[in-house]
């Protein structure tokens, strides 16, 4: 059963885009019993496919997420009623498995990165729904991750405050769950998952090049192994230059 919550347009500011329009809806997952909120969103960077990260990566990386922390609920939220807190958290860089000799910045030992929280609806900000986006983990404390990584520079649009350069994702599909060094075994969705399970609720529609869908229980050789031997595309720009001068 899925319950519409009808949201005024929100834009928040993510580690994998600059801007995101997300539009909720709750479903209830009896298999699961959980009541989990899902957001639908754009992302800046083709970031499915082995290709996609050797043309748009900088590195790809095993993450564990070490400290969370929510955001503060905003005054409008508050005041509206309903609304979305997201989480600040500290990811450590626990190998470096691929590097782009075009890279601008040495692999980090670890980068800050802002994941969807929860949200609330009817002035409850005690009832908490968990938050999640459609076809990508949350990134939750316990669990281990493979991430295509990208260094954004600082960003200084006429109008908006300035956004200082950082590490980021390049969006849904570069974010893949990696427990006990397994591709596909993890969190994916707010939900734990086995390998069995993420193969039975694989998306049927979903691409055959997508990183989990093609190396779905494998280890991390046959990521490596894939990155070696895959030569990047001619790259598009996604996002025009704002330079800080």
């Amino acid at each position: 059963m899925k319950h519409r919550m009808k949201f005024a347009a929100l834009c928040v500011v993510l580690a994998v885009a600059a801007g995101l329009v997300v539009v909720f809806s709750v479903r209830n997952d009896p298999a699961r019993e959980r009541e989990i909120s899902f957001a639908s969103a754009s992302d800046i960077y083709p970031n499915q496919s082995v290709s996609d990260w050797t043309t748009y990566a900088d590195h790809v990386v095993v993450v564990t997420p070490t400290a969370e922390k929510d955001q503060s609920v905003s005054a409008e939220d508050r005041e509206r009623g309903e609304g979305v807190v997201l989480r600040e958290l500290k990811l450590r860089v626990e190998e470096t498995l691929w590097s782009s000799p075009k890279a601008s910045q040495p692999a980090p030992k670890g980068f800050d990165w802002l994941g969807w929280g929860w949200s609330f609806k009817n002035g409850d900000t005690g009832k908490k729904t968990k938050m999640a986006s459609h076809g990508t983990p949350r990134i939750e404390m316990g669990h281990s991750y493979v991430m295509a990584i990208v260094w954004e520079a600082a960003r200084c649009s006429e109008g908006d405050a300035p956004v200082p350069a950082h590490w980021g994702g390049l969006g849904s599909g570069a974010v893949v769950p990696f427990d006990s060094a397994t591709i596909g075994q993890g969190e994916f969705e707010g939900a734990a998952l086995t390998v069995a399970q993420a193969r039975e609720q694989a998306d049927e529609h979903a691409s055959e090049a997508n990183v989990r869908a093609k190396l779905m229980g494998r280890g991390a050789s046959a990521l490596v192994a894939e990155l070696k031997s895959t030569a990047p595309k001619e790259r598009k720009r996604s996002v025009p230059p704002a330079p800080c001068n």
